[in-house]
């Protein structure tokens, strides 16, 4: 993957282009398809996150059928929990006829120093198994989160449910691939729905991985990297007080970009593996969604009727 600029305007459909959001898209546009019929448009959506959306874009998303936002970030990526409700933003939302449920897959506790590292460690594996790991922790974590969504698309049948994450690509896209598999969207097509994100989070790349490079983590895994071995507890407080445990010269640099890179990748081959790890450690989306999500019979029903365009 290439941090270069690539100005080659993102297909649309799926994605929606509107101003001040990265990664909207509706995923029934790609198209996928179930062994019932094609997904019904319009319904879910998925993006990054809306922090940049001004007054006048709210609209914008009302005329596409969004009704209903699900925030899934925790509380100390979100800065506007406690704002109060007349504020711009706030304002343009409800006058657009929107809603919003902050819905967290991690706890507060999960975001310490520690956890926030040890956590972007797995997504800058060198192979896909550290999504893997990660995306276990996505599962294992989110199943509370993902029903609020989940019972939103089975009691408003025909309402647009847009959600999102910080890029739209790991929490968001652990859960969009629960609810195409459990529909029976092939593997292939789930994957490669996934890999869109590569192209939708073109325009924030660089900037992301210039973040991701100046962050503990990265700095960790180059300090690791150079040493050859795991940093000891030391080593680490060391890192994260912003103390340099070895020279980092341009190679060393090269080694934390590549890694930041890794992090904001999306590759297909990601995802047939976490959909396979779904499989054989959950048993299933549909076991998923009963047994964290505690959906029954009925809102299964309820779910596929209102989420595919059946077929006579």
């Amino acid at each position: 993957m290439s941090t270069t600029n690539d100005n080659t305007p993102l297909p649309s459909p799926p994605f929606h282009l509107i101003p001040n959001i990265h990664n909207l898209r509706d995923p029934a546009l790609y198209p996928l398809t179930t062994p019932s019929g094609p997904l019904r448009p319009s319904i879910l959506f998925r993006s990054a996150d809306l922090s940049a959306l001004t007054p006048n874009d709210w609209p914008l998303l009302s005329t596409l059928g969004i009704t209903h936002i699900f925030d899934l970030r925790s509380a100390p990526e979100v800065h506007d929990l406690s704002t109060p409700a007349a504020t711009p933003w706030h304002t343009a939302m409800s006058t657009a006829g929107i809603t919003r449920t902050w819905a967290p897959v991690f706890r507060e506790s999960d975001y310490s120093p520690a956890g926030v590292a040890a956590r972007y460690a797995k997504y800058m594996s060198s192979d896909a198994q550290g999504f893997v790991r990660a995306y276990r922790d996505i599962l294992r974590s989110g199943g509370a989160a993902y029903a609020l969504v989940l019972r939103c698309l089975i009691a408003c049948p025909r309402a647009g449910v847009l959600v999102h994450c910080s890029a739209g690509k790991d929490r968001t896209g652990v859960f969009c691939a629960l609810v195409f598999a459990f529909l029976g969207v092939p593997a292939e097509q789930v994957a490669r729905e996934y890999q869109l994100t590569e192209a939708g989070l073109r325009g924030v790349r660089d900037a992301v991985v210039q973040r991701l490079v100046a962050g503990v983590a990265v700095r960790k895994i180059v300090a690791a990297e150079q040493l050859g071995r795991d940093l000891s507890d030391e080593e680490s407080a060391r890192v994260a007080a912003g103390e340099e445990v070895v020279v980092v010269g341009e190679k060393a640099e090269e080694v934390g970009r590549q890694a930041a890179l890794r992090m904001v990748g999306a590759k297909k081959e990601t995802m047939l593996a976490v959909l396979d790890m779904l499989e054989k450690e959950f048993g299933g989306a549909e076991r998923y969604l009963r047994d964290y999500c505690g959906l029954s019979d009925e809102d299964l029903d309820a779910l596929k009727s209102n989420l595919i365009v059946q077929e006579a």
